[in-house]
Order: C-alpha cells, then sequence, then structure tokens
C-alpha cells in the first residue's frame, strides 16, 4: 500500500476503539489518546498484490483494479474502494464502492455499498447499517445494547446484473 499526502488537520475515527480525535495535517501515524493504540491515519491505495493479517487506517483504502488484498481483516473509517480483488473481513466507516471489475470474497460491513455491473460478491455476510461494528480487537456487544439498538435504514445501489453468489 502507498499513503496520499494530507497536509489539513482533520478529525479521524480510530479503528480500534471507534472514538474521534483531532490528528496534525501532516501526521501518517499516530497514538490514540483514547486506547493509546498506534494507528495509521493516510488513504493507502493498493497497485498490486498485499498479503497481511491486517489492512487498517483511519483513512480510506483504494484498491486499484490490478491490485490484490488477501487479509484477515481490511477495515477503513472514511471508506473503501475497489476495483481488484479483495479477500478477507472488509469494514468500512464510509461508503464502499466496488467498480465494475470488483471482486469481493468475505464479510462486508458499511453503511453504503454501491455495487456497480459486473462487480462479483462471494459468501460472506453483508451489513450494511449506519453506525460502526464493534471493532475486531474489542469485546461484542450484547443483544439489546445502546449500539445494538442504533440501527438506521441501510443505504444500498446495485445495478441489476450484479452477480452475488452465497
Amino acid at each position: 500500500p502507498t499513503p496520499a499526502p494530507q497536509h489539513s488537520p482533520r478529525t479521524v475515527t480510530c479503528y480500534h476503539c471507534r472514538r474521534r480525535f483531532d490528528v496534525p495535517g501532516r501526521a501518517m501515524s499516530i497514538s490514540c489518546p483514547w486506547c493509546s493504540r498506534r494507528v495509521t491515519l493516510d488513504d493507502l491505495f493498493v497497485r498490486d498484490r498485499c498479503w497481511t493479517s491486517r489492512l487498517q487506517t483511519c483513512g480510506r483504502i483504494v484498491v486499484h483494479r490490478r491490485g490484490l488484498v488477501n487479509a484477515r481483516v481490511i477495515e477503513a473509517m472514511e471508506g473503501i474502494e475497489i476495483q481488484g480483488s479483495v479477500e478477507g473481513s472488509v469494514v468500512s466507516g464510509g461508503p464502499v464502492v466496488l467498480g465494475p471489475g470488483a471482486r469481493l470474497r468475505g464479510d462486508l460491513a458499511a453503511p453504503s455499498v454501491s455495487i456497480a455491473s459486473g462487480a462479483i460478491i462471494e459468501g460472506g455476510l453483508l451489513r450494511i447499517a449506519a453506525g460502526l461494528p464493534p471493532a475486531h480487537d474489542a469485546p461484542r456487544s450484547r443483544p439489546g445494547s445502546a449500539h445494538a439498538q442504533n440501527a438506521t435504514t441501510p443505504d444500498v445501489v446495485a445495478h441489476p446484473a450484479l452477480r452475488v453468489r452465497w
């Protein structure tokens, strides 16, 4: 992954504890003031193969047409754009866009999903709801908790030629 430069100050969401905080514009990574864990701030661009256990950022992840990501956890707090191939558990705090040649294999959780004609989604669970699910390294919330009760109407845009396999 290649980071994109960021220069203006901004507010980000920690992918470990889900709390928001302000960061300097030129910072590439920082420790969360709430949970003290290190977080990546930059947008990440995947142009070729990327095998890792976790690909996480407080920014966006863009997987280019020839990009391939294979990770247990793929998490971006500002959104994910997939033109290539992704395999793993995808969590996004922003919109997920699947381009015409995109292939997603695994779980997906996001507030909205846009799926172009020709995109392929294989297997896994699909969660489209406002708000973020619990962090992968955080304790799970119980049914009936405040987090579970904050679901709203999902926003899904799909083309009639969409191919979804389970």
